[in-house]
C-alpha cells in the first residue's frame, strides 16, 4: 500500500430526504485515451437549481487503463474503495468533505493475484475484495479473495482453486456478504472473451475459507446459464440471488449448510437478452439492467423460486445500461453504461410499492435533449478529461 498524504438490499419504505450528492468513478474511455482515473461529484439534490451540474472532480495523478467498479453502498466513517481493473490498483477516496474529495492511499497490488474487480465492505469496515487471477503458479490461473482493513492495509487471501474444479478458471467477479450466516457468495465471469467456469463459490466470511464451489445447471443447447455475474442478498440474509450475464436469474438456497443448492428460477424475455450485469435489490424488487437489450426490468422477488416481472424501462439506441445503485434516501437509481456504450449517468425512479420503474427527466446537463449526464466533455474541476467513461457510481452525504 502507498500512502497517497452487509447485505446489499434496501428497505422497502421510502424515506423523507433524497441524498444530495452522486459520486461517479470514471477515467478514460480505453487504455489508448490517455488520462488519469477521477472521482466527480453530481449535485444530486431534486430541490437544487442546479440539480445534474457537476460540483467537483478529484484525479487520483495515475494515468488510468479502466476504471471500473467502486463499492455497492457508501461507507459511512471510511474512505470508499475504487479500482482500476486493467493497472491493478486500487484507490481509497476520501469523501467527507463532498466538494472536496481527495485520495487517500492506493494499493498497486496484491501479493499472489491480479486484476482486482469488486468490493464488499463487512459489518467491522474492513473490505473483501474479488480478485479475478492469481499468480499463474495453478493451472487455470484461478483468483481469490482478499481482505483489507478500512484503511487499505492487506489482511488476508484466499485462492479460488478448488481441487474438484482441476485446471478451472475461475474468475471471481461479483462479490456478496452474509453475515448472518458467516458466508460469502461469489461468481466466476471474465472480462475478456476467455472462455471461464459457470460456477458460484460459497465462502465462510470469518477467514476467507473456500467451502464449496457449485456449477451453475446448464440447459443444452442454451447460454442462460454461461457467465455467472454477480449475486445479492435477500431480505431474510440467508439466501441469494444470482444473475448471469445471459440473463439468467437463479436462486441460491440452503447457503448455511453442507449442500447449497442453486437454481434457474428465471429467464428474462427480451430481445438480445445479453449484458445483465449489476443489479440491486430495493425491498421485495430485484432490478436487473440488460445492456444490450438496452432496458432495465424489475421483478417482484417476494417469493424466489417464481420471481415476477412488473416493469421496464427501455433506454435509447446508444445507452447500454450495466451499473445499477440505488439511493437509500429516496426512490431513485443511479444507472451507467457499459463502456462501449454512451458515457452518461442516468437517473430513474422506482416506485417502493409497484417496483414500477421511470427515467428522471429533470436530471440533464443544461441546454441537453436528452436525460442524463454526460461525461464526453473535455474540462472537468481538476482539469482536461476528455472523452472519459462513467463506470460505477453511488448517491450519499459522505459525512463523518
Amino acid at each position: 500500500m502507498a500512502p497517497i498524504g452487509g447485505a446489499h438490499a434496501l428497505a422497502t419504505a421510502r424515506p423523507s430526504a433524497p441524498s444530495p450528492y452522486l459520486f461517479v468513478w470514471a477515467g478514460p474511455n480505453g487504455a489508448s485515451a490517455g488520462g488519469n482515473d477521477f472521482i466527480a461529484v453530481l449535485d444530486a439534490n431534486p430541490a437544487s437549481r442546479t440539480y445534474g451540474k457537476v460540483l467537483a472532480s478529484r484525479d487520483v495523478a495515475v494515468a488510468g487503463a479502466m476504471a471500473h467498479h467502486i463499492e455497492l453502498t457508501l461507507p459511512t466513517g471510511h474512505a470508499l474503495f475504487a479500482s482500476d481493473y486493467m493497472t491493478g490498483r486500487i484507490f481509497l477516496l476520501d469523501l467527507a468533505n463532498p466538494l472536496r474529495p481527495h485520495l487517500v492511499a492506493r494499493i498497486d497490488s496484491v501479493p499472489g493475484f491480479r486484476r482486482p474487480h469488486s468490493f464488499a465492505r463487512l459489518p467491522n469496515g474492513n473490505v473483501v475484495t474479488s480478485m479475478q487471477f492469481g499468480d499463474r503458479s495453478v493451472a487455470g490461473d484461478p483468483g481469490g479473495l482478499a481482505e483489507f482493513d478500512p484503511a487499505g492495509r492487506l489482511l488476508r487471501t484466499s485462492s479460488a482453486a478448488d481441487a474438484g474444479f482441476p485446471g478451472a478458471r475461475i474468475r471471481p467477479n461479483g462479490v456478496e456478504l452474509l453475515p448472518a450466516i458467516d458466508r460469502i457468495v461469489t461468481t466466476s465471469m471474465p472480462m475478456d472473451d476467455e472462455r471461464t467456469a459457470d460456477v458460484v463459490q460459497i465462502w465462510r466470511l470469518s477467514d476467507l475459507h473456500l467451502l464449496k464451489t457449485i456449477a451453475v445447471p446448464q440447459v443444452a443447447g442454451d447460454s442462460t446459464g454461461n457467465f455467472p455475474y454477480d449475486t445479492r442478498a435477500l431480505a431474510d440474509g440467508r439466501t441469494a440471488m444470482l444473475d448471469t450475464y445471459y440473463c439468467g436469474l437463479y436462486r441460491i438456497s440452503r447457503l448455511d449448510t453442507s449442500a447449497p443448492r442453486i437454481e434457474l428460477v428465471h429467464t428474462l424475455r427480451v430481445p438480445h437478452a445479453e449484458g445483465c450485469a449489476v443489479a440491486v435489490v430495493v425491498g421485495r424488487y430485484w432490478v436487473v439492467p440488460v445492456a444490450y437489450g438496452r432496458v432495465i426490468v424489475s421483478l417482484d422477488v417476494t417469493d424466489p423460486a417464481h420471481p415476477v416481472e412488473v416493469s421496464r424501462l427501455r433506454t435509447d439506441s446508444t445507452f447500454l445500461p450495466h451499473w445499477i445503485s440505488a439511493d437509500r434516501a429516496s426512490d431513485r437509481l443511479v444507472i451507467n453504461s457499459a463502456d462501449d456504450g454512451d458515457a452518461r449517468v442516468l437517473i430513474a425512479h422506482l416506485d417502493r410499492r409497484t417496483g414500477k420503474l421511470a427515467w428522471d427527466a429533470r436530471f440533464r446537463d443544461a441546454g441537453s435533449a436528452r436525460p442524463g449526464v454526460s461525461f464526453d466533455r473535455r474540462q472537468w474541476p481538476h482539469g482536461s478529461a476528455s472523452h472519459a467513461m462513467a463506470h460505477s457510481a453511488l448517491f450519499g452525504p459522505a459525512v463523518r
